[in-house]
């Protein structure tokens, strides 16, 4: 799997490269279940032009791009889960010259000790960072071993994403990428598939986060 990870990463720096060269050719959608390295392409693009943006707004001195405080994101973290008790929340936020993003998380256990995980990470002003983590999401892919089952989301224009479901020990998880800004990660115990974790995800507001700019 890490060959495998490792093999398209490579292709999408490799696909980032072509498409630099013709501003002009206008974008086409493409089935990436026919034309992968043709998907990854468009999409490096597309992260290129995103990124290029971010450092205009930076450059004249945009302050809104900032990361939000992590304790703005708790906010967004659910309150309750049925069954679960709410752990205390824990978060962080890292700021340097051209470069800040901040995380909040919380833990949520039942009374036989099962763990949902629910994390956010606002990458605002490291879309570097953002778009290395989202890159194979828009392919189409699916892996199907003894060992995990897992496939590429896309929920809206704005919400793509991962979801994965390891067979051995019943641990499910979803990562989803909100409005090219925030990643949202979502992990249980002792499941069957990956419906509940989902399911949670749409606990957070995902379109109010993908309508922040």
């Amino acid at each position: 799997m890490q060959k495998l990870t490792c093999f398209l990463l490579t292709l999408v720096i490799i696909g980032s490269y072509s498409c630099g060269g013709d501003k002009a050719e206008e974008k086409k959608e493409i089935d990436p279940e026919k034309n992968p390295l043709g998907a990854m392409m468009n999409m490096a693009k597309e992260m290129e032009e995103n990124a290029k943006k971010q450092e205009e707004r930076m450059a004249k001195g945009d302050t809104s791009i900032k990361a939000i405080p992590y304790e703005e994101l708790y906010k967004y973290l659910p309150e309750n889960i049925d069954g679960y008790k709410k752990g205390e929340p824990t978060g962080g936020t890292m700021t340097m010259q051209g470069l800040s993003y901040s995380y909040a998380e919380v833990i949520f256990k039942n009374d036989n000790g099962d763990d949902i995980k629910i994390g956010l990470i606002d990458y605002s002003a490291a879309y570097s960072l953002y778009s290395m983590a989202a890159a194979m999401w828009g392919l189409g892919m699916t892996i199907d071993t003894p060992e995990e089952k897992a496939k590429s989301i896309n929920m809206s224009d704005k919400v793509r994403g991962w979801e994965s479901f390891q067979k051995k020990d019943k641990s499910a998880s979803v990562f989803l990428g909100v409005g090219s800004r925030f990643m949202l990660n979502v992990e249980a115990d002792k499941q069957e598939d990956t419906e509940f974790v989902k399911a949670l995800a749409g606990k957070v507001d995902l379109k109010a986060l993908g309508n922040l700019q």
